[in-house]
């Protein structure tokens, strides 16, 4: 079915209820450097098979199918990373966050999920010959491989509340989570191209689901696309192996670099036109509202699918920012809620042993990669951090550490990233309403014990 019809209304969003239970018992706190990240070194970096934990509700009733086991739970579709257990340089699947707006859909309800149902409709006036895929002819076809991380346009909303004092920030508690990084196996846009003949006015490819809810999808301008069409691609296949479907199986787009939503899920269509479109995901959601940002122009060719003119405020969220952190919870004050099962309870300080720690993290540019990563203590000089190898570059993070001779008290340790080209992660970043894309500094509490 086209995107321009009317499509079935799904079921309202499962209720918080309905949600995967917290799960008290794993309510930790911090009282050495081991305790803060460590975890088993024999950890898989995939692991297909995920047991539902017990008392948990039936698949066809669940909003995400993993379990909360080593994930944060944010609400009834949202699923955070625990970053400060984080290790890896590659992200586990069942550490990796879940974003979506509707409950994963399974294929008992649509059968289009079914790799042997599934197909992708590509057509629009901006190509010369429309043509539909299967997964068998997906597969067939040339494919790449690429390292990158994915990250939620939300993630560092906490800096909002907790740094800046922004109250009126409207969004879920990410925290700094949601973020992982995958090898992704995908068709690139180059092929795609080639095959559907891009014409030179092409301006938008409006990547479209449909399945999840009727409003999912999101453009992306032609020339973004034609400028790495090698690196953005259609996308099966997750640390070498089928996607799930909490990660958009059996296909979705990967668009490395910029912020999750990007990366549409379940993607069944595409739609390649001469002008620009406009959905809820680039007007209403996922962009960038407030006094710092000036609303996109509107041409009076324009599509509008689900949204009008009036929705138009600000503009599209694209690049995520240089960021990093250490891996210990963030202290949560001032945010108008804490994840049931967080490790700290508002406003509880993390607790370190006082003597020699190796403190840890991780740090990313996704635009042009990490150069160099420095620390602060309680106001001091900043100092340069050891980064640990493997450094990839654009679109991956990479890990770090320092020593830190910890001694009793209560004290401040901030991070800062700067990339190839000179950026620096700054102080503070303009508010917009809908909390994208804080790349500010972020400061950690600890009490030395």
């Amino acid at each position: 079915m086209g995107i321009n019809k009317h499509q079935e209304q799904e079921k309202k969003m499962v209720e918080e209820a309905l949600r995967i239970g917290p799960q008290s018992d794993r309510r930790r706190f911090f009282v050495s450097a081991a305790t803060m990240g460590a975890a088993a070194a024999t950890a898989p970096l995939v692991s297909m098979a995920q047991s539902a934990p017990a008392g948990a509700a039936p698949a066809a009733r669940r909003a995400i199918l993993k379990n909360d086991a080593r994930l944060l739970n944010i609400g009834a579709t949202v699923r955070s990373g625990n970053y400060w257990d984080f290790t890896t340089f590659m992200t586990p699947v069942e550490e990796f966050y879940v974003r979506n707006h509707y409950p994963t859909p399974l294929v008992e309800q649509k059968p289009i999920l079914d790799p042997k149902n599934w197909n992708l409709k590509i057509h629009g006036n901006g190509i010369d010959k429309p043509i539909e895929i299967t997964y068998d002819q997906l597969l067939k076809m040339p494919s790449k491989t690429i390292v990158a991380t994915m990250e939620c346009h939300g993630n560092g909303r906490s800096l909002f509340w907790e740094q800046q004092g922004h109250d009126k920030v409207a969004g879920g508690n990410w925290v700094l989570g949601a973020i992982g990084q995958a090898e992704w196996q995908y068709v690139p846009m180059s092929h795609i191209f080639a095959l559907v003949g891009l014409k030179p006015n092409a301006k938008s490819v409006l990547f479209w689901s449909g399945v999840d809810g009727n409003d999912m999808g999101r453009p992306m301008p032609v020339s973004e696309i034609t400028s790495r069409a090698d690196d953005i691609g259609i996308c099966f296949n997750m640390n070498g192996n089928p996607l799930t479907a909490d990660h958009g199986g059996p296909v979705r787009v990967v668009v490395p670099g910029w912020g999750g939503t990007a990366s549409i899920k379940w993607l069944t269509e595409m739609k390649i036109d001469t002008h620009h479109h406009w959905v809820r995901l680039n007007t209403k959601g996922e962009v960038y509202i407030g006094p710092d940002y000036e609303a996109p122009t509107i041409n009076p060719t324009d599509e509008f699918i689900g949204v009008a003119a009036a929705d138009v405020k600000g503009p599209m969220v694209t690049w995520m920012p240089i960021k990093s952190f250490i891996t210990v919870p963030l202290v949560l004050e001032k945010s108008p809620s804490v994840p049931a099962n967080y490790p700290l309870k508002r406003g509880e300080v993390p607790k370190v042993s006082a003597g020699r720690q190796v403190m840890r993290g991780y740090a990313w540019a996704p635009q042009h990669g990490i150069w160099y990563v420095e620390y602060r203590i309680d106001g001091g000089m900043w100092q340069r951090a050891n980064l640990r190898q493997p450094n990839l570059g654009k679109y991956t993070w990479v890990r770090f550490d320092f020593p830190w001779d910890a001694t009793p008290g209560n004290h401040v340790i901030e991070t800062r990233g700067t990339d190839s080209k000179g950026n620096s992660q700054p102080a503070t970043v303009p508010f917009n309403q809908l909390g994208m894309a804080n790349g500010a500094v972020p400061k950690f509490k600890i009490q030395v014990v």
